[in-house]
């Protein structure tokens, strides 16, 4: 997580309470001559609660509540001024004031053309640091600038503003017009000062759209804003509101700049959520209250999107705060009354003046507050899609996709499932693959390897929750998935069809039409029907039709997403398939006599690092609770009898599948053979496959774990590796040690001769005790291998042919190096010790690992440029004021055109479907 700018955001708030309602008047003058005043402006400071004085300079503010108020005056040519006020309940108050006349006032015209470029510059950075930069400030207008002057000695690191007069401002996104009375600004890399006092005017029109837009926008800035945040706190309700708060754990990560970018990694290790018991109490008066914010907090509002991610798997925005005293005391309605001690950064700190609201604003929140949820089976329903890069592959491709997921009630999202199975199916209804996959606010992104040993062509990819089989087959996503070798053709004359959703999208690339190898800049906008800016959460893919053709879809995101009307005789009490929110895996002992018995058992796990006490049931049942890992884990489990000796066998209960029935809806496209291959210089490759080295037999089998690309075609033991050396020296002595093998002056490896894989790595795919490691662009084999202390490799594992179970990645063979095991407190204990169970457990799958390739920065080329997937991208989010996202990628040496498609959700839920065609010179 890259290091955050603590910023100050101050402004003078008044205090609002409750009580009968009383007056405040008084009388305004010209403080030199004692003339009275009259149109002066006198208000209730951040408010839209103002009036005017009479010819006589008088004024009265009626209909107030009990409180301390801030009141301000502000004339033309004299120096604006803010009184405080206590008002007692029914009680009248006499405030008079004179005001200073200016010592200098120069016309308009005069202060204009006294401005330079040098003013112009400070004026536009000021712009940005007062207004804000986002969508939301550049409907903001200042009318009168020429009030705001600047420090000569004014810098990045140091800048300052100051303003004779109040400034101006007309707010064309909330409808409010603005005068904003500058005290003080400042704003440096660590903080900013903005202070001063606030009259709110509601602008008219006579538009009923322009009317209701500022209302939506009002409402919208209301809902994510730290007023709605503390105000929902009162209530107990901010998770509803969407505001979710977690706290840094003590003892978690030695720095906070030292996080991952994913979330469920960080949640439990580094961070926890903040609950502490005593959140809100009773302020010094009635109607206000402390809330308790002790230490560094996360704020993330999950009812929104944000293009600014710091974790891939939240996109929505996410603030900090911190509170000197640890307690923020704020209003009923969730005003700050100690802003000098309060300091947001992230998105609550990103808006300034455009995003400000008066105290008295009241938003309409009645539908939202005291909401009973009903947790029955037709609220309860989940329903999932997955978006796959392409619609058919080849034998050991790899397939990446992102689900999305609806619920019937999205207030019950965070309570529903949170492990998705995905599972490739054969025509012959065979289950082939089962993977699991780690749901994530209402999402799940991964990858599946397809073997190239698949030959049926027709198979079938489904997707389901233990929950959803509650509701029977209709609530499971299947689609058709064709398998092809590449002689295999689907021939097709489709035209990419989109589906008549309310939301609309504009593509603009800078050219009409793209060569080879040439790189794609693309805009895209997505709308709602009245043409307002969406947010979404999208995927994108990029394909070239050469090699993945447009065929109809027989699964779509509108059709999949759909729930069910249950009947009501349904109820959850019938249902017999439980709501997983964590993975427990299930198991059975049995003694000696092969009969279920109970008793205490180690598991080992880490090669023996870890460990875990158990104990069976009498029916030599066990659970290994919330199981969190990745990859398949070899774990051993040891039964100790009464003399300490190892005794009886442990299995795992299998998990019952469900039955697969293929849906009336799905049909596959026609698939012809052909002679030729569709990729070039695939015959040479067959060959090579074809003449993979035999290996003569061990004397007897070592101790290492079953790896998923089968039997090496080389072992190295660490003894015989240099480790006195560099990288280098490491990767020449392994050179001379496998056959065929060669390194480069620049530490590229070959192993097979340099094909080209998915991502355009010549080189062979590095893994580290079963994980693999990155590859690709700007990742070389050997920065994967120079992370790794020589001295802790026990040995290194090579295969020189294509490993089918890696897909494309394994297409330039495998690097595996295997580390030392660590000590182990039973040095006795072995994978071969009798009594001891070594089983494996295959844990959640990986999140998927596409490169995207860039011929700028590439210094070695490949010849041939046969990319199916040009481009795959989970993780988009439309930017807010917008609804815009940016892509960039460079295109193959297909001729044939290139298909872009969009999928993914809004924020209220709304489908999004979206393709273009990119032509090729």
């Amino acid at each position: 997580m890259k290091k955050l700018t603590c910023i100050l955001f101050l402004f003078c708030i008044p205090f609002l309470g409750f009580g009968q309602t009383g007056t405040i008047i008084g009388k305004v003058t010209d403080y030199q001559t004692g003339e009275p005043l009259p149109f002066c402006n006198v208000f209730i400071n951040n408010t839209t609660i103002a009036t005017t004085t009479d010819f006589d300079g008088n004024y009265e503010l009626k209909d107030l509540a009990e409180g301390e108020y801030e009141i301000g005056f502000s004339f033309i040519g004299y120096q604006a001024i803010q009184k405080p006020a206590s008002l007692k309940p029914g009680g009248q108050l006499t405030i008079s004031v004179a005001l200073v006349s200016l010592e200098q006032e120069l016309s308009d015209v005069e202060i204009k053309a006294s401005r330079d470029r040098a003013w112009e510059r400070d004026l536009r950075k000021f712009k940005n640091y007062f207004l804000g930069n986002d969508n939301m400030a550049a409907q903001c207008e200042i009318l009168n600038p020429w009030v705001i002057d600047f420090p000569d000695d004014n810098s990045n690191n140091n800048f300052k503003a100051v303003a004779f007069q109040p400034i101006e401002i007309k707010n064309n996104a909330l409808g409010y017009s603005l005068t904003f009375d500058l005290k003080e600004f400042a704003f440096t890399p660590q903080y900013s000062i903005i202070s001063g006092a606030t009259r709110f005017v509601e602008m008219e029109t006579d538009d009923a759209k322009t009317q209701q837009l500022w209302q939506k926008n009002r409402l919208d800035t209301y809902l994510k804003s730290p007023a709605n945040m503390f105000r929902a706190m009162i209530q107990n309700n901010h998770n509803q509101e969407g505001f979710y708060l977690y706290g840094d754990k003590p003892g978690g990560s030695a720095s906070q700049n030292m996080r991952s970018d994913v979330f469920s990694s960080e949640l439990g290790k580094s961070i926890v959520e903040y609950k502490p018991e005593n959140l809100v109490s009773a302020g010094r008066k009635p109607g206000e209250y402390r809330i308790l914010m002790k230490g560094r907090i996360e704020i993330h509002y999950e009812k929104g999107y944000s293009t600014v991610n710091t974790y891939k798997d939240a996109p929505y925005p996410i603030s900090w705060l911190e509170v000197k005293g640890n307690y923020v005391n704020i209003s009923s309605n969730g005003m700050v009354l100690n802003p000098q001690d309060v300091t947001f950064s992230g998105d609550m700190d990103k808006r300034k003046v455009s995003a400000l609201l008066p105290m008295d604003y009241k938003p309409t929140l009645a539908d939202r507050i005291d909401v009973q949820i009903a947790k029955d089976a037709n609220s309860l329903q989940e329903k999932v899609y997955l978006h796959t890069d392409r619609p058919y592959y080849y034998q050991g491709d790899q397939l990446l996709f992102k689900a999305y997921f609806q619920y019937a009630n999205p207030e019950l999202k965070r309570e529903l499932s949170k492990i998705l199975y995905v599972e490739l199916i054969s025509g012959d209804r065979d289950l082939i693959i089962q993977k699991k996959f780690k749901i994530e606010n209402g999402l799940a992104v991964g990858e599946i390897f397809l073997p190239d040993t698949l030959k049926q062509k027709e198979y079938y990819l489904r997707a389901y929750t233990s929950w959803n089989r509650n509701y029977g087959p209709d609530a499971y996503f299947v689609k058709a998935l064709p398998v092809l070798s590449a002689y295999d053709r689907i021939l097709s004359s489709e035209n990419p069809q989109d589906l008549n959703l309310p939301i609309k999208s504009t593509f603009v690339s800078e050219k009409e039409s793209y060569g080879k190898r040439e790189k794609v800049s693309l805009q895209v906008s997505l709308k709602d029907e009245s043409g307002r800016p969406v947010s979404a959460n999208l995927s994108v893919s990029v394909r070239d039709t050469h090699y993945a053709s447009v065929i109809p879809e027989s699964s779509n995101l509108e059709n999949s997403l759909k729930v069910m009307e249950v009947p009501k005789n349904i109820t959850t009490e019938k249902f017999t398939y439980p709501l997983e929110r964590e993975w427990n895996v299930f198991g059975r002992f049995l003694n000696e006599k092969a009969k279920p018995a109970a008793t205490p058992f180690t598991v080992y796990f880490n090669n023996f690092e870890g460990t875990m006490e158990k104990e069976t049931d009498k029916d030599g049942t066990f659970v290994l609770e919330e199981m969190d890992f990745y990859g398949p884990v070899d774990f051993a489990f040891l039964a100790l009898d009464k003399k300490g000796k190892a005794f009886g066998t442990f299995e795992l209960t299998p998990r019952l599948n469900p039955p697969f029935f293929v849906p009336s809806h799905i049909t596959f496209p026609k698939i012809t053979t052909t002679n030729e291959s569709i990729f070039e210089g695939l015959e040479d490759e067959e060959e090579t496959v074809t003449l993979e080295q035999v290996t003569i037999e061990t004397e007897k089998e070592d101790n290492t774990r079953r790896a998923i690309y089968g039997k090496a075609d080389h072992v190295v033991s660490g003894d015989k590796l240099n480790k006195n050396g560099t990288v280098s020296d490491l990767l020449n002595s392994l050179k001379t040690q496998i056959p065929g093998m060669s390194v480069t002056t620049t530490l590229q490896i070959r192993i097979r001769g340099g094909a080209t894989s998915a991502n355009l790595s010549m080189e062979p795919l590095v893994m580290v005790d079963g994980a693999v490691m990155p590859s690709g662009l700007g990742t070389r084999a050997a920065d994967n291998i120079a992370a790794i202390n020589p001295n802790d490799i026990e040995r290194i594992e090579v295969v020189s042919r294509m490993s089918a179970m890696m897909g494309d990645l394994g297409r330039n063979g495998i690097i595996a190096i295997y580390l030392k095991r660590g000590g182990s407190q039973m040095p006795v204990l072995t994978g071969n010790t009798p009594g001891l169970n070594s089983l494996e457990i295959d844990g959640f799958g990986y999140g998927g690992s596409f490169v995207p390739f860039d011929y700028s920065l590439e210094e070695e080329h490949p010849e041939i440029d046969q990319r199916v997937t040009l481009y795959w991208n989970p993780y988009l989010v439309t930017d807010s004021d917008t609804g815009q996202i940016n892509l960039e990628f460079h295109t193959n040496d297909s001729e044939s055109p290139k298909i872009v498609v969009i999928e993914g959700l809004t924020i209220d839920g709304k489908p999004v479907h979206a393709t273009h065609l990119i032509l090729s010179k």
